[in-house]
C-alpha cells in the first residue's frame, strides 16, 4: 500500500508560499499540487512530509520560468521497479536515481517523478547523510529537468548541480550533490 503526503501550495504575488487552508481560495492557476508517495519501500510518513515541505520551498527558489509547475507527484520506488521503468522509458537496463515525466497543460506543467529509494540509500550511506536528503535532491533534480535544465554536457552538468546546491542551501538543507570539502 502506498503512503502519501499531499499538500496544495498557494503562491502569493510576493512568491511566499503558505497552506491554502490559511488564506483566501487561490486564483485559478496559482496553486501547485504536490504529492510525495511511497510505493511500499518503507519510507516513514514524517520523511515523506519533510521531502514534500522542502520540495515546495525549493520550487519557490528556482529562477522564474514559464510555464510553471502546477502539479508535482514524486513516487518513491525500489531498484526493481526503477529498473523496469528505466528500461521501458529510456531503453537502459538497471536502476537510476530519478526519472522525470512532464506533460504541458494549458495552465502549466504536470510533473511526475520516480525516485529510487535503493539508490538513495547507497548514496546517502556513501556521503553520510539522511536518505530523505538524498531523495529531496533527486526530486529537485527531476523538477529542474522538467523546467528545462539539462545535464548532458559537462558544462550543463556543472550548471544544473550548482543550481541544486544553491537552492538546497537557500532552504536550509545545505549542499548535497557537491558538498565541497565536507563530504
Amino acid at each position: 500500500m502506498e503512503q502519501m503526503m499531499e499538500s496544495a501550495i498557494e503562491s502569493g504575488e510576493d512568491g511566499q508560499s503558505g497552506s491554502s487552508a490559511d488564506s483566501e481560495p487561490p486564483e485559478p492557476g496559482s496553486t501547485m499540487e504536490l504529492s510525495v508517495l511511497d510505493a511500499g519501500t518503507g519510507i516513514p510518513g514524517e520523511d515523506l512530509q519533510w521531502i514534500g515541505d522542502r520540495l515546495s520551498e525549493a520550487v519557490d527558489h528556482v529562477a522564474p520560468v514559464d510555464p510553471k509547475c502546477i502539479r508535482i507527484t514524486a513516487r518513491i520506488v525500489d531498484d526493481q521497479e526503477m529498473d523496469v521503468a528505466h528500461r521501458r522509458f529510456s531503453g537502459i537496463a538497471g536502476p537510476t536515481d530519478v526519472l522525470t515525466f512532464v506533460e504541458k497543460m494549458d495552465r502549466g506543467l504536470e510533473v511526475d517523478l520516480l525516485l529510487c529509494r535503493d539508490e538513495a540509500l547507497r548514496r546517502a550511506s556513501e556521503f553520510d547523510h539522511a536518505i530523505r536528503r538524498e531523495l529531496l535532491l533527486y526530486a529537485l533534480h527531476g523538477v529542474l529537468h522538467a523546467l528545462g535544465y539539462d545535464d548532458q554536457t559537462p558544462e550543463d552538468h556543472a550548471r544544473m548541480h550548482a543550481e541544486e546546491d544553491r537552492i538546497l542551501e537557500l532552504i536550509g538543507v545545505g549542499r548535497t550533490f557537491d558538498r565541497g570539502g565536507d563530504a
